[in-house]
């Protein structure tokens, strides 16, 4: 198992069922995202299409589908659809009482954009 830090975020009021919300995480950009079945997920805010934040994306189902181009990601593993051309990272979380708590593990790592990662 990773080492790492659990990190509270947010209480689960704060993110209504079928939205999500952005936050910063000692420098990760994750996306907190609730589903209207009541899961909570959180994913790398940003999609690997146009490198356009995920955030303000519409929920379907356990995917979010990124609000600029519409590529979608999955939320439970990061894989993607077209027109996206990379999976997103995946963070493990965990909700404790009303607190949700993101898991952070390591550097941050910087991904190199492509050509492919422009619109």
């Amino acid at each position: 198992m990773s080492e790492g830090t659990y990190y509270p975020v947010a209480k689960t009021a704060d993110i209504d069922q079928g939205k999500c919300k952005a936050f910063q995480i000692e420098g990760h950009d994750v996306l907190i995202a609730r589903t209207k079945t009541d899961d909570f997920y959180a994913v790398e805010n940003l999609c690997s299409h146009a490198d356009a934040t995920l955030e303000g994306g519409r929920i379907r189902g356990n995917h979010i589908m990124c609000p600029l181009h519409g590529a979608r990601f999955s939320l439970v593993d990061g894989s993607f659809g077209p027109p996206a051309w990379a999976p997103i990272k995946t963070y493990t979380i965990r909700v404790e009482g009303d607190q949700i708590e993101v898991l952070i593990t390591g550097p941050l790592e910087k991904k190199a954009r492509g050509a492919m990662g422009m619109f």
